[in-house]
């Protein structure tokens, strides 16, 4: 079973889904960046990340009701674990504004916007090779995945050093810090989810090449 096959048996092609959600992550990212900087008037910036990820979750559903369609395989397999990740992505964002709303900080750490620019610079480069889809080729796909990765050791760099800092010198007071270590560890774990999607991206161009 190809890709050509299931954009015949779906109402809508995957590359049209992937396209839409990669698209919706880049805007649930940017309004995240807002509420950074609105930390004072929150309200509207928590409610707009929470609405964009409940329509990441709606074209999750679609993703997935079109990979239903089809016999099981391993392309399918693959691709169910793809658009995992793409929802992990939306769903990291939002659990990060959540607990914004839950925490309600007076002041963003450096570090937060930091990670967040991190992330929505791998949102990008995910969806400008999604551009392709389904005809990658394999030194883009590798390409991406191994800038992904280093990206991802970046933003692991830039947390663990902001609780080194923490823990030597007691910047914050306990509460505070414990409330920006849960913050910062969803937006570092977040970047993980995108990493993992270029590594699932290479695995069907791989696939797709032994066909």
């Amino acid at each position: 079973m190809n890709a050509e096959t299931l954009d015949l048996q779906s109402s809508r092609a995957l590359e049209a889904i992937f396209k839409e959600h990669l698209d919706n992550t880049m805007a649930c990212g940017e309004a995240l960046n807002q509420l950074f900087s609105q930390l004072q008037d929150p309200d509207a910036y928590i409610v707009r990340v929470k609405q964009l990820e409940e329509k990441g979750d709606r074209l999750t559903a679609e993703a997935y009701h079109a990979l239903e369609l089809l016999d099981y395989s391993e392309f399918i397999h693959i691709t169910e674990q793809f658009v995992k990740r793409l929802d992990d992505i939306v769903d990291g964002l939002n659990d990060t504004a959540r607990l914004i709303d839950i925490c309600h900080p007076h002041k963003i750490e450096d570090e937060a916007h930091s990670i967040l620019s991190v992330l929505t610079s791998m949102i990008s480069q995910l969806r400008e090779e999604m551009t392709r889809y389904p005809d990658n080729e394999l030194e883009s796909v590798k390409a991406l995945r191994e800038n992904l990765k280093r990206s991802e050791e970046a933003a692991d760099l830039i947390y663990h050093d902001w609780r080194k800092k923490q823990y030597r010198i007691l910047v914050l007071p306990l509460v505070d810090e414990f409330n920006w270590t849960e913050i910062l560890g969803v937006l570092e774990q977040t970047t993980d989810s995108a990493y993992h999607a270029a590594v699932l991206l290479e695995r069907f161009v791989r696939y797709r090449q032994r066909q």
